[in-house]
């Protein structure tokens, strides 16, 4: 038939078996991109379960930050790299389903240009004060947003790690749930805007339970409330937005692994295969359960339905809220 073929003057396709490239990948090391700058728990997660990957696959998964526009640049490379499965993305909320309704044009889509392999987890917010707001409970600080804000030229203001992120958004969802002006102060990363908000110069900042917990349990920082559907085990006192009176206040962060889209499907299940073990490891769990990570909210078959109903989903709130890039 081959003969034939050749004789036609058509070349043609050899499709390996899914076993020989299984068998052989991954044989050098890996490039695990980390759509956002060092520090904060994208950084933190990104090398757990590199290190992780890494033992399992018997190869090395290196973690490359590339950070920038809210992680669309880091997601933009990898959305752009060879599908050999030598490069994969640290996928996240921000890029991959909040982005595309804030930013006028992406290089990338969001869906088509991935192929989503698994979920490693997610991070509800958690709303933070510091030494400027004197409110002690929730319902005090809604209070004295209001009051300070009432006829001033300068509203509370709260941070951020940068534009499009889920913690900004859930300011905006605050403002407009609660009924609060607010100014939105982006910063370039996590730990620069919860030191601003530690030295008084932010009211307020919502962030992942993973970097808020070290300030929460040091004093430094004071938790109103969490966006989980549920309290965090790792913050049990503290109640929910919903429990505070903001119902459809179930917003959080989730963090994956996707490759660029036609990804061969026997390296998309080499990856896949890894990702469950490294997931079903007792010292693994416990360490994501002392972050604050909760399981993943789908299977691994199910990512890419699932980034897409959430590109919709914050969509949705970004109209709601007007949130816009500052």
């Amino acid at each position: 038939m081959l003969t034939a073929l050749a004789a036609a003057g058509v070349a043609p396709v050899v499709a390996w078996p899914v076993s020989a490239l299984a068998d052989t990948y991954p044989s050098r090391p890996v490039r695990f991109v980390n759509p956002f700058a060092p520090g904060g728990s994208a950084d933190v997660l990104s090398r757990l379960i590199a290190t992780k990957l890494g033992q399992v696959t018997g190869t090395t998964f290196f973690v490359d930050n590339v950070g920038g526009a809210g992680g669309t640049i880091g997601s933009d490379k990898v959305a752009k790299a060879s599908p050999d499965g030598y490069t994969m993305l640290l996928s996240n909320v921000a890029p991959l389903a909040i982005a595309p309704s804030l930013y006028p044009k992406l290089p990338y889509d969001p869906v088509k240009d991935f192929d989503h392999i698994a979920l490693f987890g997610q991070f509800p917010n958690v709303l933070l004060v510091g030494p400027q707001v004197q409110a002690k409970t929730f319902a005090e600080f809604i209070a004295e947003a209001k009051s300070k804000s009432r006829g001033a030229a300068n509203p509370f203001t709260f941070g951020s790690a940068g534009n499009g992120s889920s913690p900004h958004l859930c300011g905006e969802l605050l403002k407009l749930r609660a009924g609060i002006p607010a100014q939105h102060i982006p910063f370039k990363g996590a730990g620069p805007a919860l030191l601003a908000v530690m030295s008084g110069e932010l009211a307020f900042q919502f962030e992942n339970i993973s970097t808020a917990l070290p300030q929460i349990k040091g004093g430094k920082l004071r938790a109103m409330g969490v966006t989980g559907a549920a309290r965090s085990a790792s913050l049990p006192d503290v109640p929910t937005m919903q429990e505070l009176g903001l119902k459809d206040f179930v917003v959080g962060a989730w963090y994956g692994i996707s490759a660029p889209a036609k990804t061969p499907p026997a390296m998309v299940q080499v990856i896949a295969d890894a990702v469950a073990t490294t997931l079903a490891d007792p010292a693994l769990q416990a360490r994501l359960a002392e972050l604050g990570v909760e399981p993943p909210p789908v299977a691994p078959g199910k990512v890419k339905a699932y980034v897409a109903a959430e590109g919709k989903r914050w969509g949705d709130l970004i109209k709601r809220s007007g949130a816009k890039l500052d």
